[in-house]
């Protein structure tokens, strides 16, 4: 089973044009059998087209947050950037960076609901009665 993305794909998603293809298509495949052990993705499964869409989305994005480094820009776009600190004249501007160390991970809102939709985002467990005694 190959990449939920293409390297064409990643780029339409992300903008990201800096990026070598190979380090690219390396991440994509990488993140992708990340996702699939995560979700316990079965290599036989077919999934839906709203399905292969949410893996798409899910490793298109993990690879930027690995590639992509943040970036201030002029101060007016904090593209990537939480926190940083300009002031100038009595006035300040603060930002935090989201994602300093450069590393690969999914956005838990859409992981959430690939596993949903995948059958596997709830959780089972069992209560096991007692009738009246202690159990040892």
């Amino acid at each position: 089973m190959g990449p939920y993305a293409t390297v064409a794909e990643y780029r339409d998603d992300t903008g990201d044009e800096d990026t070598p293809d190979a380090r690219v298509e390396s991440r994509l495949a990488q993140q992708s059998a990340k996702l699939r052990a995560l979700a316990g993705i079965a290599e036989t499964r077919t999934l839906t087209a709203d399905q292969l869409l949410m893996a798409r989305e899910l490793v298109c994005e993990s690879v930027r947050r690995a590639l992509v480094p943040p970036d201030l820009g002029d101060l007016g776009d904090p593209g990537g950037v939480t926190s940083a600190t300009f002031s100038a004249n009595g006035f300040s501007q603060s930002y935090q960076v989201s994602n300093p160390s450069g590393t690969a991970y999914f956005d838990r809102s859409a992981l959430k609901a690939l596993m949903r939709s995948l059958g596997t985002g709830q959780r089972v467990g069992t209560i096991t009665p007692s009738y009246g005694r202690m159990r040892c």
